[in-house]
């Protein structure tokens, strides 16, 4: 009845195992699917896709969706949750990739609040997932302002986390002399070994 003919005992056995029943086929089919493989339905199980989920992420405008979407969704948690939160704070229409990046690299909605208090708004996804996997924290961004280096660029908050320019470095070649250094002129002191 839900379109499954000629199934073979393996897939059979394996559509019980998983709860791919023949009521979720066809709530599947009813979301936007129609009538996918065993193994997509299968997949969709193991991993958590249900058709509320689906439906949340269509009225979020993600119209085109395909089986492999949404279960590299749900296995990194970008959930129709978070990506209201991003669009609360400003992010709209990113496509899945980003959406799926930041996860990925543990951007949340936290983190990007955080760095609006600190002056970072509309940072581009591109940058705020180079600055995850950088390991640039928001303690580090307010360190940096107290050794008088605020607003500083996504691109030299990465630079100075690949480079290892510390607040504490800043702090001590400033208290000996160097007080008109810029941002380039401490990563080149740390590329040369300056210290």
């Amino acid at each position: 009845k839900a379109g499954y003919t000629n199934l073979s005992i393996g897939e059979l056995v394996k559509t019980r195992i998983h709860g791919a029943t023949p009521a979720f086929a066809q709530e599947v089919s009813a979301a936007g699917f129609g009538k996918v493989s065993i193994d997509d339905l299968v997949k969709m199980r193991i991993h958590g896709v249900t058709p509320e989920f689906v439906r949340e992420l269509r009225e979020l405008g993600y119209k085109d969706l395909g089986v492999e979407d949404v279960v590299k969704l749900r296995i990194h948690g970008a959930s129709p949750a978070f990506i209201r939160e991003m669009r609360d704070l400003g992010y709209k229409d990113l496509p899945l990739n980003d959406v799926v990046r930041m996860r990925i690299h543990g951007v949340s909605a936290g983190y990007v609040k955080e760095l609006k208090d600190l002056g970072y708004s509309s940072v581009p996804a591109d940058d705020l997932v180079r600055m995850r996997i950088h390991g640039v924290t928001l303690d580090e961004i307010d360190a940096l302002g107290a050794a008088g280096l605020r607003g500083l660029s996504a691109d030299d908050l990465v630079r100075f986390r690949i480079h290892q320019v510390r607040p504490e470095f800043i702090r001590e070649m400033r208290a000996l002399g160097f007080t008109n250094a810029d941002e380039d002129d401490f990563v080149k002191m740390r590329i040369h070994k300056v210290d």
